[in-house]
């Protein structure tokens, strides 16, 4: 399916400018199904968002000059102890981020020296089961033996 053409700024700001002029409240839920009625699609969100936050913002006031003057006492004493709380909070996440690194890192190494073993046994293995061969072999010769010297016996 081909895309929809894409609506120049300027035809979206003047829907935008429309629909403020019928007294209606412009949301972007609002704009984007105007768009859809005139034009048959409604372009995309972050594009209709955009425009239509260009064109319902609010000029912004400038920053206030820092006073000199000290905060009220209370004030001082409430940030204070946000402060200490802030802190606080702080030290116990560290403490719980070292106790988390400590436990996986000893179980790291715990699971790396079961790979180790685990892989020091699977090089003896082949030896361990050439060993077993060899001695049901010697089990069996042993065995035919005794069968042996017990017919003699007989």
């Amino acid at each position: 399916m081909p895309r929809p053409p894409r609506l120049p700024d300027a035809e979206i700001q003047k829907v935008i400018d429309e629909l403020r002029a019928q007294g209606r409240t412009v949301t972007g839920l609002a704009l984007r199904a105007e768009l859809h009625r005139r034009h048959g699609h409604r372009g995309g969100v972050t594009r209709m968002y955009r425009i239509l936050h260009g064109q319902t913002a609010l000029p912004r006031p400038a920053p206030a000059i820092a006073s000199h003057t000290p905060p009220p006492a209370g004030d001082f004493a409430q940030l204070q102890a946000e402060l200490v709380a802030a802190v606080e909070r702080a030290r116990l996440a560290e403490h719980r981020e070292e106790t988390h690194q400590t436990r996986w890192a000893g179980e790291i190494h715990q699971l790396r020296d079961q790979v180790r073993t685990l892989n020091h046994a699977a090089h003896r293995l082949p030896l361990l089961e050439a060993e077993l061969q060899d001695r049901r072999r010697e089990l069996a010769a042993a065995y035919r033996r005794i069968a042996d010297l017990e017919s003699q016996l007989r």
